[in-house]
Parts: C-alpha cells; sequence; structure tokens
C-alpha cells in the first residue's frame, strides 16, 4: 500500500514538473513569436520550425500534467465518471493536436486542419469540465480550476489581439496547474483546506 501510494505521488509530482516545463516552454514560444512572427501557412523560417518542435514538447509536457491531475483525482472518491471521461477527453485533444503538430513540421505549413481544429474543440470541453471538477473536489486551489475554464478563450481572444499572446496565457494556466501539483502535502484525497500546512 504503501509503495502505491508512493507511486501515485510520484506521478503527481511528475505531472506537476512537466507543467511547470511546459509553463517555461511556452513562454518560450511566446517571446519567438513576437520577435519573428509565425507563418500560419507554409513555414520560410527556422524560426518556424523551432517554434513547431517546442510546441510538440510543451504539448507532450501537457499529457503528463493531465496525467498528474488524474492519479490525484482518481483516489478522491468525488471525482467519478464525469471527471474521468474530463480527463480523458483534454488527453485526446493534446494528442491529436502533437500529431497535427508534429505533422504540420514535416510538412513544412500547417497541415490536417479539421483534425487540428477536433483536437482544440475537445481541449476545450476537456479542460472546461477538468476546471469543474476542481471547483467541485477542492483538491487543488479553485483558481486551478477557475484557470481551466477560462484559459482557452481568454487564450483566443487575446491572440487575435496580439501575437503570441495566446502561448503566455497557457503557459499561466499550465504553470499554476504544476505549480499546485508540486505543493500537494499530505493524502492525495484530502481537499486542500484541510491538508497541512506547507510551513509545519
Amino acid at each position: 500500500m504503501f509503495t502505491e501510494r508512493s507511486g501515485k505521488f510520484g506521478l503527481v509530482r511528475w505531472g506537476g514538473v512537466a507543467g511547470v516545463a511546459a509553463a517555461v516552454m511556452l513562454v518560450l514560444v511566446g517571446i519567438l513569436i513576437l520577435v519573428a512572427p509565425h507563418q500560419r501557412g507554409v513555414f520560410e523560417s527556422f524560426s518556424d520550425y523551432l517554434i513547431e518542435v517546442i510546441l510538440v514538447v510543451t504539448f507532450v509536457g501537457t499529457l503528463v500534467t493531465i496525467v498528474g491531475l488524474h492519479v490525484l483525482y482518481t483516489g478522491s472518491g468525488r471525482y467519478g465518471r464525469l471527471g474521468a471521461a474530463s480527463a480523458l477527453i483534454t488527453f485526446l485533444g493534446y494528442a491529436l493536436i502533437i500529431v497535427v503538430t508534429a505533422a504540420s513540421a514535416l510538412a513544412g505549413g500547417q497541415v490536417l486542419h479539421y483534425v487540428r481544429v477536433t483536437g482544440g474543440l475537445a481541449v476545450l470541453i476537456g479542460l472546461v469540465l477538468l476546471g469543474v471538477m476542481i471547483l467541485r473536489t477542492q483538491l487543488l486551489p479553485w483558481w486551478c480550476g477557475v484557470l481551466l475554464i477560462v484559459g482557452f478563450p481568454v487564450g483566443d481572444f487575446l491572440d487575435n489581439v496580439a501575437a503570441g499572446s495566446e502561448a503566455i496565457v497557457f503557459a499561466i494556466v499550465w504553470g499554476g496547474i504544476g505549480y499546485a501539483l508540486l505543493s500537494v502535502r499530505g493524502p492525495l484525497t484530502e481537499p486542500v483546506a484541510e491538508r497541512p500546512s506547507q510551513a509545519s
């Protein structure tokens, strides 16, 4: 039992590390897009390809973070099928986006548009449901749920205003989730308000 709990806690920690790492890479993507605007059609420069490669690695890190969230919540007894489904939908959505991003890098331009749209829709739905589950179960701070719910629409809106801003918004989202997972202390099934203080 101890080994099983230690293993689950380890997965939660890895999810936290992956979230923070994904946030750092997303900030880098935002800076690259600001310095050298990213081509949405045909890739023409080294920075275009570099951004795609960084995004693939970033999305893989995001998948690890989603697994960490799932592991944290499966033992709560309040997660339920909806929670599991939301994690699965988000995971599959990001997996589709990874495939499209990798294929775009190999093709030298954006491809599989409808697959990207499908993946994005799955991510949007999954993140909103995950956010609701976080607010409901209180195993992570409430602001984690809010970040997941508003991150996608806010990022999409701001990206139309300033190039690279969507990457920064998602850096905040996944960096915040990663930090929260790294901050988990005590039994994984305790609501955040009931866990021992980190200062103790």
